[in-house]
């Protein structure tokens, strides 16, 4: 049979699947490939704790796929030399505003360290802001 580490990869593409579709689903979306998406949420998941779970996953406009769960919230981007992650714990996150313009939207997280805007597609700009809000109120 499969060992439990082939196991427990198996488990993390289908998961991997579930949040690149989930992201398409809720035009959380943007410039990169399936193959691309899938390995970067297999390494966010790698990461996650035991007692975590993908709250939402999403794309941004240039790529670089994202996770908020009810700790923190991850993003990944791949270069050439491998994959950099940028991670916030809610309790570095004082505010969680989103606008959107003819074209595109913005997450705008206002963290200990400064502003940071995360670029997403337009139409799931509010809904995913939304969640985030959602994630910080129950961090508290």
């Amino acid at each position: 049979m499969y060992d439990q580490e082939k196991i427990k990869k198996m488990k993390n593409h289908e998961i991997a699947m579930e949040a690149y579709y989930y992201s398409i689903n809720n035009e959380l979306i943007g410039g990169i490939s399936e193959k691309n998406a899938v390995k970067c949420f297999e390494q966010i998941i790698a990461m996650l704790d035991s007692d975590e779970r993908l709250n939402l996953p999403f794309i941004t406009v240039n790529g670089k796929c994202c996770v908020a769960t009810k700790k923190r919230l991850i993003k990944c981007s791949k270069n050439m030399f491998g994959y950099k992650f940028k991670e916030w714990n809610w309790s570095q996150i004082t505010n969680v505003f989103y606008k959107t313009t003819l074209t595109a939207g913005t997450l705008i997280l206002n963290t200990v360290d400064g502003e940071v805007k995360i670029s997403i597609n337009r139409g799931g700009t509010e809904f995913a802001g939304e969640i985030l809000r959602k994630l910080k109120r129950e961090a508290k």
